[in-house]
């Protein structure tokens, strides 16, 4: 499968949604992911060195070399399945007049466009939507750094402006939590961490010896590292479960 996460405007967790939702969703189907960066500056998924999720940057060239660029993305075979987490502002919208130039909006499974609370998120949201609607394919929204669960009456209050733009829009929630940071810092996605138990223990571990040095800088460090650690159960069981039970249902066709 070919997922592309994308959205006109910068900082709107397009590689958070790329790293920890779609390309943890194949781990979870215990299949081959490589996670694609187009983008000259920013490759966030290099922090993630622990990850059994392979990543590499691709350069953009704002010419007609980026046609070929997106060519030979889809056409490779170096990977099952491909997750492609574009910059945002002018890298957005080459990549997807390429797709259009090139058709190889043909090969795009799925569609994933991140939007925060902000008004200027929701209007640049909508113009990504109106550049790809036209391919016919899939798309999905996450309303990421939310402030409430999926099923909360108050996120559609932090992201009203969104309901009212899109109709019956296919969503999923990922709320802003402690727990995305820990995941950059030990070098895993959330989802990894939640089913390590060595890390767990490992973690444990040198909080009991900081116990026994008496070192209290180091017991307050670790204390809030494991309790955010375990943290990332639950973090697991109602954001990324949860979004990945959106994308099975859309990618299957039951939405």
């Amino acid at each position: 499968m070919n997922i592309i996460i994308c959205n006109t405007k910068g900082g709107a967790s397009k590689s958070t949604t790329a790293f920890q939702v779609a390309g943890t969703y194949f781990l979870t189907k215990a299949q081959e992911i490589e996670l694609y960066e187009l983008d000259n500056q920013n490759r966030d998924s290099a922090n993630f060195s622990k990850s059994a999720i392979k990543s590499t940057q691709i350069q953009v060239d704002f010419n007609k070399e980026l046609n070929n660029t997106v060519r030979d993305l889809f056409l490779s075979q170096n990977a099952q399945n491909k997750v492609i987490d574009v910059g945002g502002n002018q890298t957005t919208t080459a990549f997807i007049s390429a797709l259009k130039s090139t058709h190889m909006f043909n090969m795009v499974d799925l569609f994933i466009i991140p939007v925060s609370g902000g008004h200027q998120d929701v209007i640049n949201a909508k113009a990504t939507n109106d550049l790809i609607f036209e391919f016919g394919k899939k798309i999905v929204f996450c309303l990421s750094r939310a402030r409430h669960p999926h099923n909360s009456p108050r996120l559609k209050f932090q992201f009203q402006n969104f309901f009212k733009t899109f109709i019956k829009p296919k969503y999923f929630v990922l709320e802003d939590s402690d727990v995305i940071d820990l995941s950059r810092n030990l070098k895993k996605s959330v989802y990894e961490l939640a089913n390590d138990e060595i890390e767990i223990e490992n973690i444990n571990q040198k909080l009991l010896n900081a116990f026994e040095k008496k070192d209290n800088d180091t017991i307050y460090s670790y204390s809030q590292i494991l309790e955010i650690l375990e943290d990332s159960k639950k973090y697991k069981e109602t954001n990324i479960d949860v979004a990945h039970q959106v994308l099975d249902e859309v990618l299957n066709g039951k939405q």
